[in-house]
């Protein structure tokens, strides 16, 4: 749910905004939808799609022998998540249905879905939207607080990674064109049969790995993963040429590479992850006991002003001592004037 719409929130605009005999049961469908034996089935329902969607690609990937199992299946989850987008739209209509973003989401896969039951033909790369059925596994994260909570904080790290990502993007492409200067002709004069002069492709070592820019950058790329970056990208290298110079020039090119991208700045982008991560959870963590009421996390005046005086031993406040001493006083000055009067009667019969 998105933060600043709470589920109270939600409740009580379904409350306000039904005012004709279609509405008449949109708060006792809201409250049924957003019940936890209900979500609990949407869940269930979910991961049941993605389940069978991986079988199919495993025992089934061309649809070629069960084809009418599949079908029917897809076509139950169809109607089964466009019957819950009908009742969550009609119990939260609109303002509060609108108001979520994963509610978007699922809008689109359902649309999907109905393209799939009404076996619409879908010309050229549109046919492609049909594999947008696996993503309804996403609407997960719609549903489960934990995983809300982790995509709202990477949502709110995105814009320091980026720049992080940013920066080493811009030092892979230093290199990239380091690289394509310094071994895009290697192997190209040498002798036909030379090991190593062709690749398994059928190309020279130089032109396939390092012959352009985009070549290079998918070749540095590659570095990066440790996929075999050594055997493959780097020793045909040292190989190609016997000059020791070339060689520790090509060494320090690739190892400073390794070092500044792969050890430091990937860590970086990690670290800037975990860190704007962090910060989100503490602000989400802040905001929300800011919203909570004062007098459930903070002592009242007289509450704090008890608790000073247990401290101190007493069991008054200060006010409540102030006058207490009052009345002793008047209490006192009452017993004196008793007592003046009571000699002044003495004195007066003598």
């Amino acid at each position: 749910m998105r933060r600043g719409v709470t589920l109270e929130q939600i409740q009580a605009d379904a409350e306000e905004n039904y005012t004709c005999c279609f509405w008449r049961y949109k708060v006792q469908i809201f409250r049924f939808y957003h019940h936890l034996y209900v979500q609990v089935l949407v869940g269930g329902l979910i991961i049941s799609n993605f389940f069978v969607e991986c079988v199919q690609r495993q025992i089934d990937p061309q649809q070629d022998h069960y084809k009418p199992v599949w079908q029917g299946i897809e076509d139950f989850f169809a109607v089964a998540f466009l019957i819950e987008l009908l009742v969550n739209l009609y119990g939260a209509w609109c303002r509060p249905f609108f108001s979520q973003p994963w509610n978007y989401f699922d809008m689109f896969v359902v649309g999907v879905g109905i393209l799939m039951l009404a076996r619409t033909p879908l010309p050229g790369p549109l046919s492609l939207v049909r594999m947008l059925r696996a993503f309804r596994v996403f609407r997960l994260f719609g549903r489960i607080p934990s995983l809300r909570k982790i995509i709202r904080s990477i949502e709110l790290a995105i814009p320091g990674v980026m720049n992080a990502f940013i920066i080493m993007l811009i030092v892979v492409c230093i290199y990239a064109v380091l690289a394509v200067d310094l071994f895009s002709k290697y192997y190209t004069l040498a002798a036909p049969g030379t090991p190593g002069k062709m690749t398994s492709r059928g190309e020279i070592y130089g032109e396939e790995y390092y012959g352009s820019f985009s070549r290079a950058l998918y070749t540095l790329f590659q570095i990066l993963t440790g996929e075999s970056w050594s055997e493959v990208c780097v020793r045909p290298v040292f190989v190609a040429s016997p000059d020791v110079g070339e060689n520790i020039v090509s060494a320090v090119f690739f190892i400073s590479f390794v070092l500044i991208c792969s050890v430091v700045l990937l860590n970086v982008v990690v670290a800037v992850l975990l860190d704007g991560m962090s910060s989100a959870g503490e602000s989400e963590h802040s905001q929300s006991e800011e919203a909570e009421p004062k007098d459930q996390d903070a002592l009242t005046k007289g509450e704090l002003d008890d608790a000073m005086d247990e401290i101190n031993g007493s069991t008054m406040s200060p006010r409540e001592e102030m006058a207490q001493m009052r009345a002793k006083v008047q209490d006192m000055a009452a017993d004196m004037q008793e007592v003046h009067a009571v000699m002044k009667r003495l004195t007066d019969r003598q």
